[in-house]
């Protein structure tokens, strides 16, 4: 079977070239570790997906990826289908298994998988209990429930599946709206969260990190590729080293000019024109040049500083390949977060957009109030957190052996949780109105348990939710619930659940609703809030109401087919981004006091977060 003959394709040159090099055998091979920052990898996948994504009917496109998936590199495949199911029109609903599922051993450590074999080979079900990387010596290792949890993991793996730095929106003809932007909120919401995190347990905010010096801390990941070794550890005080094609002194040139760009507040392009970075677009053109991605003004001139820092830190202990070791954490998407220096490296770059951010002028008062509409009050439910045990299948971990079925194994790893809760927003208004919410929660003292002023907060917020509904004339009240968040999803099936529903589905036995607005990228909804403290964590709550006809970009329904995951995750199959506002908006630029910022369409409240140690439903 030929698929580029078989098959009917809208451009047949991806296909052709592909067939042309499986012919040749000169492709990565199967069994080989598959990483997208690695070039030839990362081409040779981008041909495999545009074959999906050029598959002009079903068909062609299952056909394509049946001939594919046991002669193509497994990584390659995996992630080429992943992001062909989430673009593909025919494809909606599609519900693709989760990543720890399908990779096991980048997210359990390697004490489970030797335990999982043995349970194989004695035929006997087991519950294998894992524990987080480190131990309570190194500070860091107090959020590796954050880092480590495969929610936090998979959410990270598939913004970049929906984004991906490497999209051609004008040859696909999905155009990614606000992109940049979106690169730069999504991280900055994860930094934000992990430095609330850290504070929760006593621990200084992460530092950012510098490519002169050394890194503190080391990470030893205690996970084994399925073939190709375990991922290399990094031990404390490591420096950074050039790599044959990454240079140290080319990172501090890029950061260099894009510290020299924000000052003048204008980009180069390739062609030596200068284009403004004004209020509008310079957060998302920053967004495209500092990730990069294909829409980077001049990535000769500016580099390529996130991708380029995720490789130099995966291959910091085998700078030289003098020990062939595989490829580090940093570089899979699926267990970057695993590392503490992740968040160390996007401090570094959140700190870039900081710099920018902080030019711009602060907010009017009129770019910041609703005139007629005031809220009154805010009833807001305990925020009560805990740990609770969350299963892993552990079914792909095991090879398939003719000999002896397969057994029901599971890794048991703690998760973190909350109780959920609702708000009640007692509202008045002088007119029926269309009103965007926006909520923020953020610490309320600092590690020293000083007050934070207004200013100083404004890097630690996190949103939780953002939504737009009717506000009626006269007092009314709005409620809402956790698991409605703009932020989250839920937790996935496993894929045995899934499996056994749509048997039964074909069989009649039961109906099994699909979902077509169901979203891969979201924080798991366990995680909305951070775990507080065991005495009670204060912490403020805000939410800022505008009128929403004057943001709003089309007359759709504002989650209309976003998913519930609208606010790091936005939007996709090329429609637009749903408002104008910035994201972050009102705290993404700087506020000279509470008397400049506050206004009676916003409303702020102290509540505390309280960890509760054996705590059972």
């Amino acid at each position: 079977y030929d698929p580029s003959v078989a098959g009917k394709f809208k451009d047949v040159t991806p296909i052709k070239r592909l067939m042309k090099y499986y012919n040749a055998k000169t492709l990565l091979p199967r069994g080989d570790i598959f990483s997208l920052f690695h070039k030839e990898h990362r081409e040779e996948m981008i041909l495999l997906f545009e074959s999906f994504l050029f598959a002009q009917d079903w068909d062609t496109f299952f056909k394509t990826a049946v001939w594919a998936r046991d002669r193509i590199n497994e990584g390659q495949f995996v992630y080429a289908l992943s992001v062909a199911v989430l673009h593909r029109e025919d494809c909606k609903g599609i519900i693709l298994p989760p990543a720890y599922e399908i990779y096991p051993h980048m997210f359990v450590n390697s004490e489970v998988i030797n335990s999982a074999y043995k349970a194989k080979m004695t035929q006997t079900p087991a519950i294998i209990h894992m524990n987080f990387t480190g131990t309570i010596r190194n500070p860091d290792q107090w959020i590796a429930y954050l880092g480590e949890d495969v929610g936090l993991n998979s959410h990270h793996a598939h913004w970049h599946m929906d984004f991906p730095f490497w999209w051609k929106a004008a040859e696909y003809g999905i155009e990614k709206d606000r992109k940049g932007e979106l690169f730069y909120y999504m991280h900055h919401q994860m930094i934000a969260r992990y430095d609330f995190e850290r504070l929760s347990n006593w621990l200084h905010f992460v530092e950012p990190i510098s490519f002169e010096d050394e890194i503190e801390h080391g990470f030893y990941p205690q996970t084994t590729y399925r073939v190709g070794g375990e991922f290399p550890a990094r031990p404390d005080n490591f420096h950074f080293h050039d790599l044959e094609h990454i240079k140290i002194k080319d990172m501090l040139d890029y950061t260099r000019r894009i510290k020299e760009a924000i000052s003048k507040q204008k980009v180069r392009s390739k062609n030596g024109e200068k284009i403004p970075l004004d209020a509008v677009h310079g957060i998302d053109i920053l967004g495209d040049l500092m990730e990069p991605s294909v829409e980077s003004p001049h990535e000769d001139y500016y580099g390529s500083l996130h991708n380029d820092a995720h490789v130099l830190l995966g291959q910091i202990t085998d700078p030289l390949g003098k020990f062939d070791l595989p490829p580090g954490v940093m570089e899979h998407f699926e267990t970057a977060t695993r590392d503490p220096a992740f968040f160390r490296l996007h401090k570094h770059i959140d700190n870039l957009f900081k710099m920018y951010k902080d030019l711009l002028p602060p907010y009017t008062k009129a770019e910041l109030e609703f005139p007629g509409v005031k809220v009154l009050d805010w009833e807001i439910g305990n925020l009560v957190t805990y740990f609770e045990d969350f299963d892993i299948d552990m079914l792909n971990a095991l090879d398939d052996t003719a000999d002896l079925p397969d057994v029901d194994v599971k890794a048991r790893v703690q998760r973190l949780n909350h109780e959920p809760f609702t708000w009640a927003l007692h509202m008045e208004s002088d007119k029926e109105v269309t009103a965007a919410f926006r909520v923020f929660l953020g610490p309320k003292k600092d590690w020293y348990e000083s007050d934070f002023t207004i200013n100083e907060v404004r890097p630690y917020l996190i949103e939780i939710d953002k939504f737009v509904t009717k506000v009626v004339a006269g007092k009314s009240v709005i409620h809402r619930k956790s698991s409605e968040s703009s932020v989250t999803i839920p937790d996935r099936e496993t894929t045995k659940v899934l499996l056994e529903k749509v048997e039964h589905a074909l069989e009649g036995k039961e109906t099994l609703n699909v979902n077509k607005d169901e979203r891969h990228c979201g924080y798991p909804d366990r995680l909305l809030l951070p775990k507080g403290r065991n005495t009670g964590m204060p912490v403020q709550i805000y939410v800022i109401v505008t009128d929403f006809e004057k943001e709003k970009v089309n007359d759709l329904p504002y989650d209309y087919d976003y998913g519930g995951s609208l606010s790091y995750c936005g939007v996709v199959g090329g429609h637009k981004y749903p408002d104008t506002k910035a994201m972050g908006f009102p705290f993404d630029r700087r506020i000279y006091s509470r008397e400049d910022f506050f206004t009676d369409n916003m409303y702020t409240k102290d509540v505390t977060i309280t960890f509760k140690e054996n705590h059972h439903h």
